[in-house]
């Protein structure tokens, strides 16, 4: 197995597998998309021979007018045996709703996108719970998980706008004209015969049944008719199913309003296991016997608030569960969260190494791959490689070279296998790219401030004045002395210390990395 553009077309044993994208309903306000459907064709970005497993996808860009809606669909038959007991050539039938109108908020919708890998492995009689990683451009927007089902066709009442003939009766000397003109709906029974085939409610495993596109207990269509779709056989490997045009539930009774087959032969509650159940984008369910496969189809769905019954568009996502026994080491593998910038530059080829751990005994349970779940166009990823220094942790190289095109956020998801396809979690990492060479910049600030405080210091000395006054007295004579006024000066000293201006300083270091 080699990964390879144009898949499947380039894949050993489906050469002639090639098919159109074609509109199933609301074909008259298709936008034109019928006179240039696109194929089927996708690009590979992934491939592990050791899972057998082969990841591919591609961007077509369409021009349709204004206001198109409308219902495309993608049908075959080549599902693995799936259920309990096994049934073989099941149909897909993968639509999707795409609806240019301008939304409530007088914008043109941007639809939901989903992630999730296929096959998803559980382990026998453990309940598992499998989440689907939904996302949303238009912010504010709810998006929701359903499961898929078939909607019947119908056709409309007839509406007449027949003329009629004037009848006139006598009444009392005055001439009553009935109303003319009316608009009359009638209505139109279907037809209750078949020219080939069985019919409505007649057993499928009757004689007149046997060989019909009776596949369920009774009848269910007006008229089971013989299928006229040729098989077409292509040679291939003994790994490798066959791709034959699958055969649609008959529309033939509807010509007006064509039915919308969602899910082909794996609609839910009759392809999955008693108990299953679907909460908020996440899938429960419980295998209960081993080496069985089930198909899962489920439309994912946005509305314009969390009160809208009315989805603006509708995402299919299909894919396999398979229930294995119980592994010798039920430890789940981990993967390392990248440690490098995450800005990329247009034109200028990166390349990193994303590990995972095995948390099992190396000598009973290996890492088997690292696969990528979502890629990015133009990476490429190399083997699985040991690492040197511990035998528990594995590493893949990826490579890329961004285009302009790519501008803007571009997301890698991937998920580590074990040899006993025990599976990590999934790990998505988000590349900006930009067309410049500004990436990978960091600032780092450092403030620093010095403030000196204004001191000032004030001594006073306070004057003293001393009066003496000397007196002496004697018999026959009296001595006057001059009294004398002694006075000290007050002296004040103050002491000021210039204040320095209070300084930040900014540093800014930028680094490229």
């Amino acid at each position: 197995m080699t990964c390879a553009n144009n898949v499947p077309i380039s894949t050993i044993g489906w050469s002639s597998a090639n098919a159109n994208l074609i509109c199933v309903a609301d074909c008259l306000t298709d936008g034109g998309y019928s006179t240039a459907p696109i194929d089927i064709l996708t690009d590979c970005t992934s491939v592990s021979s050791s899972l057998k497993m082969m990841t591919s996808e591609r961007s077509k860009n369409v021009t349709l007018s204004a206001d198109a809606h409308f219902y495309l669909a993608y049908r075959g038959s080549a599902w693995v045996p799936l259920n309990d007991p096994a049934k073989t050539a099941l149909d897909w039938s993968i639509v999707t709703y795409i609806d240019l109108r301008k939304r409530p908020d007088g914008f043109i919708n941007t639809s939901p996108i989903a992630k999730v890998v296929s096959p998803q492995y559980v382990i026998l009689n453990q309940t598992t719970q499998i989440n689907i990683l939904v996302s949303d451009a238009n912010v504010g927007d709810d998006v929701r998980c359903r499961w898929s089902k078939y909607t019947i066709g119908y056709r409309r009442r007839k509406r007449s706008d027949e003329e009629r003939h004037e009848n006139h009766y006598y009444t009392a000397q005055k001439y009553i004209k009935e109303p003319d003109n009316k608009e009359i709906m009638d209505l139109r029974k279907k037809r209750q015969t078949c020219s080939s085939g069985c019919l409505k409610g007649e057993k499928c495993n009757s004689v007149r049944c046997d060989g019909t596109m009776c596949t369920t207990l009774t009848c269910e269509s007006t008229c089971c008719d013989y299928p006229t779709t040729t098989t077409t056989s292509t040679s291939t490997d003994s790994t490798t199913s066959t791709e034959t045009p699958g055969t649609p539930k008959s529309t033939s009774s509807f010509p007006i309003r064509q039915a919308i087959d969602e899910c082909g032969d794996i609609c839910y509650p009759n392809s999955v296991p008693n108990g299953t159940t679907l909460t908020n984008c996440t899938i429960t369910f419980t295998g209960l016997k081993a080496g069985v496969w089930y198909g899962i189809a489920i439309q994912v769905e946005d509305f314009i608030d969390n009160t809208s019954t009315t989805p603006m568009s509708s995402v299919p996502v299909q894919f396999l569960i398979y229930v294995q026994p119980q592994p010798a080491c039920s430890n789940r593998p981990i993967i390392f969260p990248l440690n490098r910038c995450l800005e990329v530059q247009v034109g200028i080829s990166i390349s990193f190494n994303l590990s995972a751990m095995n948390l099992c005994n190396s000598s009973v349970v290996k890492l088997a791959d690292i696969i990528v779940s979502s890629g990015i166009t133009g990476m490429t990823r190399g083997n699985l490689t040991n690492l040197s220094t511990n035998s528990s942790v594995s590493y893949v190289k990826f490579t890329w070279t961004p285009q302009i095109n790519q501008v803007g956020s571009q997301q890698l998801c991937t998920i580590a296998f074990t040899t006993e396809n025990l599976q990590s979690d999934q790990y998505c990492i988000i590349f900006t790219v930009k067309n410049s060479s500004d990436i990978c910049v960091t600032t780092t600030t450092s403030t620093s401030t010095t403030t000196s405080t204004k001191t000032t210091s004030t001594s006073s000395t306070a004057s003293t004045t001393t009066t003496i006054t000397s007196t002496t007295t004697s018999t026959t004579t009296t001595s006057t002395s001059t009294t004398t006024t002694s006075t000290t000066t007050t002296t004040t000293s103050t002491t000021t210390t210039t204040t320095s201006t209070t300084t930040t300083t900014t540093s800014t270091t930028t680094t490229t990395r």
